[in-house]
Formats: structure tokens, C-alpha cells, sequence
């Protein structure tokens, strides 16, 4: 099969065969052509970058990219976020991978794309960074907070009876691990945002100043993410004060063996700890009308906002997700995209959100 290996670009048709490949490799993540369609043919803000390789017509290897706006400095540029890295397991060993990576960094070069970034999973991480020269930047945490134990034993566990014993003996002593003051004051209110605006991007532009690179939460950007998904089910939210926007959230809740929520997006003005604390007790209750069993989010550790996160009881559940960036038009040095505290990624910045 490697000798009838082709490597190329996505043509229209190809779809299918994407789709196909996708279910193949990943059985257990769920993905319709709505949701192809919308990631890469609806994306607003430049087409996507997407190598393929086809074994006797197959497609048997993909290495993709979606456009992303992002800020590199005072400016703001379109980067791209890989995403949907997969082979065949019947090819693999074949180099695939390497054919694949080399063709997205000379398209991308020719196309002058200043920036990729991406979170690899344990397969493919030293690839690009040993072979490929991929920068690590570093690190990002994942933050849980239990809310309901025994909905959380329950989906873990095989056995009714099992889950109740070990709630019963874990309760108290995770009920004080996991426990926050959190903040409530008058005149602070919850409501949804049907779609982002003026309002949010002028509170973006105020925050944007404090990191160097960061994908824009603008509001194009924030509508097609989120409230244009055809399925994710994501859900934005406005903290109110007197009829001020003092920030903005965006969440989703899923059923796995529990009920997940998570935090996607979390901004306040001049990222202020007060108001942050307030916002994440306002989403927590929230959370719990939706039955949510563990409420997750992805944060660095540099973030302001991770005091108020540990204030709401959030606790560092794991720092071993990594994030690697990489520049095929060369414009961005390749030690500055290591600087980890020169960066802001969240949840939402991540595609599995």
C-alpha cells in the first residue's frame, strides 16, 4: 500500500471519505457532516488547510487545519489550529504522518500562515516536536469541582451498592477538598447572550492587551465557535450589573457516565478577581439546576483568574496536556512562541470542547 500512496489537498468530494476515516480512528467521538461542514466549508475567516493521503481512492491519512483569528503582538493575524490528526492503522508505520506534516508546512508557508498551534495527544507530540520542530509552550491545567458525588460514583462505578459505600466514606473528606466560598452580592445577575456583540469585543480589547498570543474572542469569531455550532449544544452567558456587561462565559453540558459541565470561555472587565469570583458562583448555580455531577475547565496556571477558580472550590486535576506552536511562514521566532507566560488558552480554544 505505500508504493500507491498519494499525498494532496482536499477537493471538494472529499468528505465522505474524511468522514469515514474520522469514525474509524476515533469510534467513541461523535461526528456528522453538519459538523464538518461547519468547522471547515463555514468557517468565516479563511479556508481550511487540510492534507490528505489516499491509498487506491481511500483516504487513509489527514493532517488539518482550521483558520483562527489570533493575537501575535499588536496584531492580529489568521492563524490555524490543528485538529483531526489521524492514519489508517492499517498504514501506519508507513510514514504517513511525516508526508502529511511536511506538505501542511509548505502549503502553509506558500499561503504566508504565521501561526499554528495545537494540543497533541501522546502519539503524535514528540513527532512534532522531534521531528518536526514544533515549540512547546508548555503545560495546561485541568480544573474539576465535584458537585454531586454520588451522580459521579455512579457513572463510574459498576455497582449501586458499591458507588453508595465509597460515597459514603470519600463524601466528607472530598466535600472539604472540594469546597469554596465562592462570592455573592446584590445587584450581579446571570442571563444569556443570544449573540455576542459591540458590548463583548469592547471588553475584549481591553483584555487582550495583557497577553502577547491569543486566539480573539471578537465577536465573529465567538458566534461561529459557538453559537453557530450545529450541535455542541454551547451555551453564553452575561454577568450583569445594573444593566453593565461586566463579562461574559460560555458553557456546555454533556452526558457521559455522569453529567459534565464545563466552562469553555470566562472573561470579566480589567480581570478582576471580584468579579471573577462572583460570575463562577453564579455559573456554579447554574450548573446545578443542570444537574451537572463535575463541573471541568482547562486554564493555565499564569491565568488571573485561577485564584477565583480555587476560591469556587475548582482544584488542579492534572498539568499534562500540553501546548505546541509553530510558524511555517518563519515570521514568528520560534523562542518567542515558547514563552509560556506570554500566551492565554482556555477551554474553548481546545476543538473537543
Amino acid at each position: 500500500m505505500a508504493n500507491e500512496l498519494e499525498i494532496g489537498f482536499y477537493q471538494p468530494g472529499d468528505e465522505e471519505g474524511i468522514l469515514d476515516l474520522f469514525h474509524r480512528t476515533f469510534p467513541k467521538i461523535p461526528r456528522e457532516m453538519e459538523d464538518w461542514r461547519w468547522e471547515y466549508q463555514r468557517n468565516p475567516f479563511a479556508s481550511p488547510l487540510i492534507a490528505l493521503a489516499r491509498a487506491n481512492g481511500k483516504v487513509v491519512g489527514q493532517e488539518a487545519y482550521f483558520a483562527v483569528p489570533m493575537k501575535t503582538g499588536a496584531s492580529r493575524v489568521i492563524g490555524g489550529q490543528s485538529v483531526d490528526t489521524m492514519v489508517d492503522p492499517a498504514c501506519r508505520g508507513q510514514g504517513v504522518f511525516k508526508k502529511l506534516v511536511l506538505a501542511t508546512f509548505q502549503e502553509g508557508a506558500r499561503r504566508k500562515i504565521p501561526l499554528y498551534y495545537g494540543f497533541p495527544n501522546r502519539n503524535s507530540y514528540h513527532g512534532y516536536i522531534r521531528r518536526f520542530g514544533w515549540v512547546e509552550v508548555g503545560k495546561v491545567a485541568r480544573l474539576l469541582k465535584v458537585l454531586d458525588l454520588g451522580a459521579a460514583l455512579r457513572g463510574r462505578l459498576p455497582s449501586p451498592t458499591l458507588a453508595h459505600l465509597a460515597g459514603t466514606v470519600a463524601k466528607p473528606l472530598l466535600w472539604a477538598y472540594f469546597s469554596g466560598r465562592g462570592k455573592r452580592e446584590e445587584g450581579f445577575s446571570l442571563h444569556p447572550i443570544q449573540r455576542f456583540g459591540a458590548d463583548t469585543d469592547a471588553l475584549w480589547q481591553v483584555l487582550r492587551e495583557r497577553c502577547r498570543f491569543a486566539v480573539e474572542k471578537e465577536c465573529d469569531y465567538l458566534n461561529w465557535r459557538y453559537l453557530d455550532h450545529p450541535s455542541a449544544g454551547y451555551k453564553a452567558w452575561a454577568l450583569g450589573e445594573k444593566g453593565a456587561l461586566r463579562g461574559f462565559a460560555v458553557t456546555r453540558t454533556v452526558d457521559l457516565a455522569y453529567r459534565l459541565g464545563s466552562v469553555g470561555e470566562l472573561f470579566v472587565e480589567r480581570w478582576d478577581p471580584r468579579l471573577a469570583n462572583i460570575f463562577l458562583t453564579l455559573l456554579l448555580d447554574q450548573f446545578h439546576r443542570e444537574k451537572a455531577a463535575i463541573v471541568a475547565s482547562w486554564l493555565m496556571m499564569h491565568s488571573p483568574l485561577l485564584p477565583s477558580y480555587r476560591e469556587n472550590g475548582f482544584r488542579v486535576r492534572s498539568l499534562n496536556q500540553p501546548l505546541i506552536a509553530y510558524s511555517p511562514d518563519g515570521s514568528i521566532d520560534h523562542t518567542a512562541l515558547g514563552v509560556l507566560e506570554d500566551w492565554y488558552i482556555t477551554s474553548g480554544d481546545y476543538d473537543m470542547f
